[in-house]
């Protein structure tokens, strides 16, 4: 695809992951913890990202309850080098959720963008269980790497 306009919605059994922008900003400044001008600098950021194909980011809604839980997608977007780093950031979600977005956007990774190695690089809010589970494997500082 030579956009990644047509890339969202996403869809998993409980959650929607779309541009952010297609979120109320109040929102999206209360998960962020940052002030409504400050947000929409870094929303701007980000779709400029997305629209120039260095990375893509969805804000990730529960689907049951239309709520804003968290945003993770990928950055450092090397298309010819098929790799790039995956991220997630959804503090306070269960492993069992956790798993199923993760899940998704490995399978994006391999079947859209066609990358045959991911990088996580922060696991903070992330059960380390479940990055195993998916066949991610430790590295340095926090950092998991995998293989498709």
């Amino acid at each position: 695809m030579s956009s990644f306009e047509g890339y969202h919605p996403l869809m998993t059994p409980t959650f929607r992951f779309d541009w952010l922008t297609q979120f109320r900003l109040k929102h999206v400044a209360t998960l962020t913890h940052q002030g409504l001008a400050e947000t929409a600098d870094w929303l701007n950021t980000v779709m400029r990202q997305t629209m120039s194909r260095q990375a893509l980011t969805w804000g990730i809604e529960r689907r049951a309850t239309r709520k804003l839980v968290g945003w993770g997608g990928f950055q450092a977007i090397d298309l010819p080098g098929h790799r790039g780093d995956v991220y997630l950031t959804a503090p306070q979600l269960p492993s069992s959720e956790q798993q199923e977005i993760l899940t998704r956007l490995v399978k994006f990774a391999q079947s859209e963008l066609e990358f045959t190695t991911l990088t996580l690089l922060d696991d903070h809010d992330l059960d380390t269980t479940v990055l195993t589970t998916l066949g991610f494997t430790p590295r340095q500082n926090h950092q998991w790497r995998l293989k498709l």
